[in-house]
């Protein structure tokens, strides 16, 4: 398990930053095998604090 930060939407890393409210994700969760945010997307946090892609909308 890895430890997500629902407010910075960073990764936490146990005895050098501040774990509370951090949430535990699985190791293969996508936000920690994905190297990038795919082009048009953005990082957003659900209800329950996990991160999530959201689709970046245009207003024309």
């Amino acid at each position: 398990m890895r430890l997500f930060n629902p407010i910075t939407m960073t990764e936490v890393i146990h005895g050098f930053h501040d774990t509370v409210g951090a949430i535990e994700l699985p190791e293969d969760n996508w936000f920690f095998t994905m190297r990038e945010i795919p082009e048009g997307m953005r990082l957003e946090v659900n209800e329950k604090g996990e991160p999530t892609l959201m689709e970046i909308k245009f207003d024309v």
